[in-house]
């Protein structure tokens, strides 16, 4: 049953990822049905039936249809985060399933977690185009990976539900949707890594070269490049080498 509170919202979201409002409250009870980590739906909108698991894997009966996968994804996504904000996967009745398997499996498999492991579970995750994807809600993080190696990106006020396009050229020109519309990946504010915050005082290094990279990684916290948690963080990695 849809509250006339989540219905609200749904209105919004038919609105934001451009389907009928019937179509997303039958995506939404699906997905409620699936404990908010799944969801197998049969909707003229999403060309018949498909099914989607919360991860990034998501199944249409159009696969070449990249676009439309896209949307269904993103609106899975916030779906999924709007039903466990609500506390709804904690009542009885809900399925729950392993969040680490395919929804058209019968085995399940494990997800890989290639992101920093003290950004958590993420809200959104996906690939494109040998590009993959972690977006990070309580963090304001979004962690992409091109081959091995792994970028942090600030998200600001952007909540990453998907991809908003599935073919470009460059990493750089990926686009992802947000509760406020597309956002670039050009757009964000690369966060420094750990490992480039700590070379800038080195095992061995002089009082005034830790007391510089001290000054530095203040500058980088009060531009919001990195968080009030993170230059304490490497605060301390940097005063213990005094």
């Amino acid at each position: 049953m849809i509250d006339s509170y989540a219905n609200g919202l749904l209105d919004d979201y038919a609105e934001r990822f451009g389907f009928n409002l019937p179509a997303v409250q039958h995506l939404w009870e699906t997905v409620a049905q699936g404990g908010g980590d799944m969801a197998m739906f049969d909707h003229p909108e999403f060309a018949g039936p498909g099914q989607w698991m919360r991860g990034g894997l998501i199944m249409i009966t159009e696969p070449g249809n990249h676009v439309l996968k896209n949307r269904i994804d993103a609106l899975c996504n916030e779906l999924s985060r709007l039903y466990r904000e609500r506390g709804d996967a904690a009542q009885p009745g809900h399925r729950r399933i392993n969040a680490h398997a395919r929804a058209w499996d019968t085995v399940a498999v494990e997800r890989e977690n290639w992101w920093p492991a003290e950004l958590g579970e993420p809200a959104a995750v996906g690939e494109q185009n040998q590009l993959a994807y972690a977006y990070f809600d309580a963090a304001r993080r979004l962690a992409i990976r091109r081959g091995k190696r792994v970028t942090l990106y600030e998200t600001g006020t952007h909540r990453i539900t998907g991809v908003a396009q599935s073919q470009y050229e460059d990493a750089s020109d990926v686009v992802f949707t947000s509760q406020i519309g597309e956002v670039a990946l050009a757009e964000l504010a690369q966060v420094p890594s750990n490992t480039e915050a700590e070379s800038a005082a080195p095992a061995g290094s002089s009082s005034s070269d830790i007391l510089d990279a001290l000054e530095r990684l203040g500058e980088l916290q009060r531009q919001g490049v990195l968080t009030e948690a993170e230059f304490a963080a490497k605060k301390q990695v940097l005063l213990a080498r005094l």
